[in-house]
């Protein structure tokens, strides 16, 4: 599946994620986001992988309390994983060596790229399936709850990701290149939800700066 990157990135949440005022950054910053997205329409090449199988046929890697109650009434899964390329891990990391401050925000705003990247793909799949009279849950992925992140390995290669899109895991499951999304979609005969893993189960949640300002991610 070929994407493109967003016509405009979501810069507010790119704030969010530096921890910056959303209400006006200053010029400095203005400045470096400028900049990032310039380096990232340069160096990205989104691009993302689909494959729709029966839950029973993928239930080994459906592990975990959460994943189950995200899937209720799902007797079909859809397994995503998108990526920004290759490019973008190089580019950060020439980002890194020259200037922090801007590798900084490079990263943040690459982190708001590839989920609205995967957005995107999302509602190609969501579109599909409407015309075959099915719905889709949102996205659940590994590392959510109590959904291992180990199982990111095992949907690469069901998805044949490093093939296709040339997305891999590291043994100790973490995506390169950096600025990728896997994930499960539920899919049903009825309109469906799912449902996401919350702020209880986060790993993140006594350390969230979201939570700390009485806001959540979502």
């Amino acid at each position: 599946m070929e994407l493109a990157l967003p016509e405009r990135f979501n810069t507010r949440q790119a704030l969010r994620y530096l921890g910056i005022s959303t209400e006006e950054p200053d010029s400095a910053t203005r400045a470096l986001l400028r900049r990032a997205e310039r380096t990232l329409r340069a160096a990205a090449g989104p691009r993302a992988v689909a494959v729709r199988a029966a839950r029973d046929d993928i239930s080994p890697y459906l592990q975990g309390n959460d994943i189950l109650r995200h899937l209720e009434g799902c007797g079909s899964c859809v397994l995503l994983a998108c990526t920004l390329g290759a490019g973008v891990d190089a580019a950060l990391r020439a980002a890194g060596a020259s200037d922090m401050a801007y590798a900084v925000v490079l990263d943040a705003l690459a982190s708001v790229a590839v989920e609205q990247t995967a957005d995107a793909a999302e509602q190609t799949l969501r579109n599909e399936e409407r015309e075959e009279g099915q719905f889709l849950t949102g996205r659940f992925s590994p590392g959510y709850g109590d959904y291992p992140i180990a199982v990111q390995n095992d949907l690469l290669r069901l998805l044949d990701a490093p093939r296709k899109i040339g997305l891999c895991a590291t043994p100790a499951h973490l995506l390169t290149p950096r600025k990728s999304v896997t994930a499960v979609l539920g899919v049903a005969g009825h309109p469906v939800t799912g449902r996401r893993a919350g702020c209880a189960n986060c790993a993140l949640r006594e350390r969230c700066a979201y939570r700390k300002e009485g806001k959540t991610c979502e």
